[in-house]
């Protein structure tokens, strides 16, 4: 990991999330924060970068710093006493993560991708957040945000097939400019077929097979093992709201 000033980056931190008042047709996650409070966290925040696979934070370390990602990716996973891995959630740009449990990491944190990250130190995020009720709520809004998502994850798990959560998944990355060029309709998809398993509470191999009956059926097309081409959104959707329990 290796720290960095802001000398050339064009990007401000994000929070992403979804509001709490009802906003009618807006779907997408937006930034919580208002160009001042992007400004006012960039201050007491260092820009760090990390290597593929590299360790942002290891469980059971002491937990100083909240972390936001600001391109890339990065995975929070876990493994059971049986040393079974579960990858919980994939990191994008505007999410945040490194919530302490009595000041220790619950979870270990990896680089999918290089990845570049605000590093912030609760310490001053505390001061800060105490100072600005306005940036309080944007980030009582976005916990709110991650334990929706949390529940969903949840439901996905226990209510869907493999081939929806891998739907689903793909629907999701698509929301990010980053990774998903609309006009050619590609999407890079960076991470190893052993974290999407792990990701989909599945094996690579049928993760694998997935795809390839995806591409069947006219869904997606793979260009190469790390970028797809979504040949038909509204399949995707389809699929995903199905009730199809085979897969």
């Amino acid at each position: 990991m290796f720290s960095m000033n802001f000398m050339n980056r064009r990007f401000l931190p994000e929070l992403r999330g979804f509001s709490m008042e009802r906003v009618p047709k807006e779907g997408r996650a937006a930034n919580l924060l208002t160009p001042a409070q992007q400004i006012c966290l960039q201050s007491i925040a260092t820009l760090v970068d990390v290597r593929h696979n590299g360790l942002i934070f290891g469980e059971g370390g002491h937990a100083d710093f909240l972390y936001a990602v600001a391109t890339g990716m990065a995975r929070v996973s876990r493994c059971s006493e049986s040393g079974r891995r579960q990858v919980l959630a994939f990191m994008l740009p505007g999410d945040m993560f490194g919530y302490p449990e009595q000041g220790i990491y619950v979870n270990t944190a990896r680089a999918v991708s290089a990845v570049t990250l605000y590093r912030i130190s609760w310490q001053k995020l505390t001061v800060l957040l105490r100072r600005d009720p306005e940036m309080h709520a944007s980030f009582l809004t976005r916990i709110a945000f991650d334990l929706r998502q949390a529940q969903k994850r949840i439901m996905t798990l226990g209510q869907q097939n493999v081939a929806q959560r891998m739907a689903s998944f793909l629907l999701e990355l698509i929301e990010h400019t980053e990774f998903y060029d609309p006009q050619r309709r590609h999407l890079s998809l960076q991470l190893t077929r052993f974290d999407l398993a792990d990701y989909l509470g599945t094996t690579p191999e049928t993760a694998v097979r997935i795809l390839a009956r995806l591409e069947q059926e006219g869904m997606i097309k793979r260009l190469t093992a790390r970028l797809l081409e979504i040949s038909d959104v509204d399949k995707l959707n389809a699929l995903l709201e199905g009730r199809r329990r085979n897969g």
